[in-house]
C-alpha cells in the first residue's frame, strides 16, 4: 500500500517500484537474519537516485525523500530506517561541508560508504538536556584526540562514515570520522525486536586522531536547528509509512474490520491529516521560507502515536495469526514498539514541546 502523500514521478517509475517490490519481498528474511546487510538494497536505491532528494536543484524535492522512505518503511521499517540514517549523514555533509568534505560526499552518494548518524547525544546537548559524551584534548605533541563513549549509532558497517557531536574545551564541534579510525571500537547491541538489520551499536572512542580535516566548519547551534526539522520530518515519514501498512493490511479483511469501524476510519483520518502536515513541511525545507508551518516535534510524536497505534489495532483485526513470529503483522508490531524508544524518545519529545510552550 502505497502511502498517499502528494503525487509524482519518483513514485511512478517503474524501477522504483520494483526496487520496493524487493524490498517487501526480502521484509521477512531481514526480519529473521540478525546479520543481514542493508548495503546492496541501500546501493540500489542511491543508484536509482532516492537517497539524495532535495540536496540540490533538478535532483526532486524533500518531499519526495519523505515519500520514498514513507513507502520503503511501510515494506520493511530496518531497510527504512537504515536508509533514513544514511540520508541524513549525506544532509548534514552535503549541505554545510561540501566543498571541504567533497570526497565524503560523493563516496556517500554512491554508497562506497555508509551513512551513521550518531546524533542523538548531540541533540540532547544542544536542546540543555545533558553534555556532550565524547571530548576532544590535544596531546603533548599539540594532536587532538577524541575519548568518550556513544551510546546509540546505527549502520555501524565497516565502511561506515559516522558524524557527531564533540566537546572541545568550551567548544561544541561536529565531525565527520571513518569507522575504521584507529580507536573506535564498535560495540553491538544484543538481539533488537525487528531492526537488527539496521546494524545499531555503541561507540568507544579511545584517543582517536581528529585533525582539522575532519571537522565541518559551522556553528553547533546553528548547524542543530537547521537539521533538527529535516532528522524529525523524515523519521515522521517512516512512522506514517508502517502506519499505513498496518491500516491497509486490516483493510483486506474487510468482515472483522467492519466491526471496528469507528476506529479504523478515525485512524485513516489521522493518518491522512498527518501525511498533509509532512507535504506542508516537507515542502517548506525545500525553500526555507517564511515560518515553519508546523512544530516538527509535534509531527514526530504524533506519526509515532499513529504507528504504534495502528500496528496495535492490525494485531487486534488479524487475531491469533500475528503471533506467529515470521507474519508481517508480528515484525510491523514490534517494528511499531521501536519508535517509542528511537530517539528522541516520546519522553523526550513530550519534554520539547513542555519547553517550548
Amino acid at each position: 500500500m502505497s502511502v498517499h502523500l502528494t503525487d509524482s514521478a519518483v513514485r511512478t517509475d517503474a524501477s522504483v517500484l520494483g526496487l520496493l517490490q524487493g524490498i517487501a519481498a526480502s521484509a521477512g528474511e531481514v526480519d529473521a537474519n540478525v546479520d543481514a546487510d542493508r548495503r546492496e538494497i541501500l546501493g540500489q536505491l542511491a543508484s536509482a537516485g532516492l537517497l539524495d532528494l532535495g540536496l540540490a536543484v533538478g535532483q526532486g524535492s524533500y518531499l519526495d525523500q519523505a515519500r520514498v522512505l514513507a513507502d520503503v518503511a511501510s515494506m520493511c521499517m530496518s531497510t527504512a530506517f537504515s536508509a533514513w540514517a544514511h540520508r541524513m549523514t549525506l544532509e548534514y555533509v552535503a549541505t554545510y561541508s561540501a566543498d571541504k568534505h567533497s570526497h565524503v560526499v560523493d563516496a556517500l552518494r554512491s554508497l562506497e560508504v555508509v551513512g551513521s548518524t550518531a546524533m542523538a547525544g548531540t541533540f540532547r546537548a544542544a536542546s540543555g538536556q545533558e553534555e556532550l559524551t565524547v571530548h576532544l584534548t590535544e596531546d603533548e605533541n599539540g594532536v587532538l584526540r577524541a575519548n568518550g563513549f556513544i551510546p546509540w549509532a546505527s549502520n555501524l558497517y565497516d565502511n561506515a562514515v559516522i558524524v557527531t557531536g564533540m566537546l572541545h574545551g568550551d567548544t561544541r564541534r561536529i565531525v565527520v570520522l571513518n569507522r575504521l579510525r584507529e580507536g573506535i571500537e564498535v560495540l553491538p547491541t544484543p538481539q533488537l525486536m525487528a531492526l537488527d538489520a539496521s546494524r545499531s551499536g555503541a561507540i568507544r572512542l579511545v584517543d582517536v586522531v581528529v585533525t582539522a580535516d575532519d571537522i565541518i566548519e559551522v556553528d553547533f547551534l546553528d548547524f542543530v536547528r537547521s537539521v533538527r526539522p529535516t532528522f524529525l520530518a523524515f523519521q515522521s515519514a517512516f512512522c506514517i509509512g508502517l502506519a499505513s501498512a498496518s491500516l491497509g493490511a486490516i483493510r483486506e479483511l474487510r468482515g472483522v474490520a467492519q466491526s471496528l469501524g469507528e476506529r479504523v476510519s478515525s485512524q485513516r483520518d489521522e493518518l491522512a491529516r498527518l501525511c498533509h502536515r509532512l507535504e506542508a513541511l516537507t515542502i517548506w525545507l525545500g525553500n526555507r521560507e517564511g515560518e515553519v508551518p508546523l512544530n516538527p516535534v509535534r509531527l514526530r510524536l504524533e506519526a509515532g502515536h499513529l504507528a504504534v497505534s495502528a500496528t496495535q489495532l492490525e494485531l487486534a483485526v488479524c487475531g491469533g495469526r500475528s503471533f506467529e513470529a515470521a507474519s508481517q503483522t508480528s515484525r510491523r508490531v514490534r517494528e511499531g514498539l521501536f519508535l517509542p524508544v528511537q530517539s528522541p524518545t516520546e519522553a523526550q519529545l513530550q519534554w520539547e514541546l513542555q519547553q517550548s510552550k
